[in-house]
């Protein structure tokens, strides 16, 4: 019984030497409960500096030169701290990949380079005057287990509004489609685009213009061919002889075209091919890339300097009454039937107050004739080309497709000058 009061006694004793340092540590007191609304402090790790607050999002060019890497912080939440995108996190990666080997893992104490001459130091290293110390954001928790016979469950942070990724957007399939329909239904409007004022095609009007000619293809065919004439498709580098009354220069480009046919008193019918560019001269002739195309381009087709174009913007073509009349010409290409997207002339030009994007229809007059109709509109234009007597018209509306030359046509629509 003696020996086992001793034992009792020491037990006390150490007990109350426990008691004794835990109160001297500031601790709250043993018999006091436990409040585990909040997690206590690691005291496994070294205590954070809170002289200094967590720096917020800096601004682009005016970053800091490095970062020491403190508990719980990864390359995303670097990214977002300074770059306010967490998926810049290569960026960072890839200016310390002297340090680190795996961009999953970075520890405490790592001082990483946040601009592009910078050097990632190992720690230990002096810290640069401009180095920020970064300490967990206020919503951080660090739960520790108050018992170590009992695990604490610990919460899960949502990410707070301004720390959004790409994982957190969810969206159901009926936004996805909703976005898909805003984005065709709000397309802006233009009333003319580059390619088609370079492919419409034009007349000469009797004019003599700067034909240079094209020689032809200069790669060397893998397969021998069976004739002379090549071809060349976008990107193909061609040879162009160029017109004695004119010279090119690098960078020009050239609107490779044919010539189809003769229409009586308005000259040619300038069918576009494509687009060249020149990228190098030589004595007796230059070499240009071909940048678009429009049609099958090969040796013996014709060069014209490009025509700059002219953007028209977002504007509308207003409607008028009683507007410019004249007559069909022609058709570009030859159709027994009128189609969408064909091109069509008119007597009508930049002489007269034509401008691209205006509006045109060609219409089937009454003939006044017991057993007829009325007036019936046939096709509706667009111009996209403009020369001093004669315009270029893109069908977009079908209302009959018989179209033959000397149908009238009228302004029905005209752009803002």
């Amino acid at each position: 019984m003696r020996r086992t009061t001793i034992c009792r006694s020491k037990q006390a004793a150490l007990l109350a030497l426990v008691a004794g340092l835990l109160g001297a540590g500031g601790l709250a007191p043993a018999l006091a409960a436990q409040d585990t609304t909040q997690a206590r402090p690691d005291t496994s790790t070294p205590a954070q500096d809170t002289s200094q607050a967590a720096p917020a999002p800096a601004p682009l060019g005016a970053l800091p030169a490095t970062h020491v890497v403190t508990t719980g912080e990864t390359l995303w939440s670097i990214a977002q701290l300074y770059y306010s995108d967490p998926l810049l996190w290569p960026e960072i990666y890839r200016l310390n990949t002297s340090l680190i080997d795996d961009p999953h893992w970075i520890y405490p104490g790592e001082e990483l380079s946040l601009a592009a001459g910078g050097v990632a130091q190992v720690p230990g290293q002096p810290t640069p005057g401009d180095t920020v110390h970064a300490v967990p954001a206020p919503d951080t928790v660090v739960a520790v287990a108050a018992d170590t016979t009992a695990l604490v469950d610990t919460a899960v942070v949502e990410p707070t509004e301004g720390y959004q990724t790409i994982f957190d957007r969810r969206r159901t399939a009926t936004q996805e489609v909703r976005d898909v329909l805003r984005a065709y239904a709000n397309q802006p409007y233009r009333p003319l685009r580059r390619g088609e004022f370079y492919a419409a095609g034009f007349l000469t009007e009797q004019q003599r213009l700067p034909y240079g000619r094209v020689l032809g293809n200069t790669s060397i065919p893998a397969i021998p061919r069976l004739t002379d004439r090549s071809t060349a498709i976008t990107f193909d580098q061609i040879s162009i002889q160029p017109p004695r009354s004119a010279s090119y220069h690098v960078g020009d480009s050239l609107l490779i075209v044919r010539i189809d046919r003769d229409i009586t008193g308005w000259g040619g019918v300038v069918v576009p091919l494509g687009v060249a560019r020149v990228t190098e001269l030589q004595r007796r002739q230059v070499l240009a890339d071909v940048i678009m195309q429009f049609g099958r381009i090969h040796d013996g087709h014709l060069g014209l300097p490009l025509e700059p174009f002219k953007d028209p913007g977002e504007v509308r073509p207003t409607p008028v009454e009683g507007g410019l009349e004249g007559v069909v010409i022609a058709e570009r290409d030859l159709h027994v039937l009128a189609g969408p997207q064909q091109i069509v002339f008119i007597n009508r030009g930049r002489a007269e107050g034509v401008t691209t994007g205006d509006v045109f229809e060609v219409y089937r007059p009454a003939a006044g004739v017991p057993g007829t109709s009325s007036e019936q509109m046939q096709v509706v234009l667009q111009i996209v080309h403009t020369r001093d007597h004669s315009a270029s018209g893109l069908i977009l509306n079908i209302g009959h497709p018989k179209l033959v030359p000397g149908m009238p046509v009228r302004l029905i629509r005209k752009m803002p000058s």
